[in-house]
């Protein structure tokens, strides 16, 4: 079945069919350890940046709407000029990513001419027109192994590294390092 099919089929249902569809889900009890998985590792993360790179302020996490999670971080070059880093687990494609964030729309839309079309060759940087919540993004971790934790929390900071490193270059900023 295609995935437009399978939308439409969904969204042809109504809300307390949909609410019952995900009431079965929840009783079978996978969901909630898969959730409070994912969101364990996000708080090991996060408290390994904290620990790590005291440099960085970082943020509480945001747990989401089973859409995605995340916690930011930023330098002091970076929030004097209203940009964050968020190291986002978007939960539909089970996936990793860094995003270059701004306080606000104003401030994304000034910035958005300084990164988009530009490569930078140590990773792969994109923009997805749909994602109104980065400027920039990167996938760190594209099919995440959970079971390796140390490894995946090494990668992801690795690409973060590489992250702040582009951004540093285009937005002619010191980079002081993770």
């Amino acid at each position: 079945m295609k995935l437009l099919d399978l939308t439409e089929r969904i969204c042809m249902k109504t809300l307390n069919e949909l609410i019952s569809d995900y009431t079965y889900h929840l009783q079978q009890g996978e969901i909630q350890l898969a959730y409070k998985g994912i969101l364990e590792f996000i708080g090991k993360l996060r408290t390994d940046f904290i620990k790590k790179y005291p440099h960085y302020e970082v943020s509480n996490i945001y747990q989401g709407y089973m859409d995605m999670s995340y916690f930011s971080l930023t330098t002091k070059p970076l929030k004097d000029t209203g940009l964050k880093i968020a190291i986002v687990y978007l939960h539909e494609k089970g996936h990793f990513e860094v995003w270059l964030s701004a306080r606000n729309k104003e401030i994304s839309r000034l910035y958005e001419s300084v990164f988009w079309g530009r490569n930078y060759d140590e990773i792969a940087i994109f923009h997805d027109a749909n994602n109104q919540d980065a400027i920039i993004e990167c996938t760190l971790a594209s099919s995440p192994n959970f079971g390796e934790q140390v490894l995946l929390t090494d990668t992801i900071e690795q690409g973060v590294e590489l992250f702040m490193i582009a951004v540093s270059i285009f937005l002619g900023l010191t980079y002081f390092g993770i």
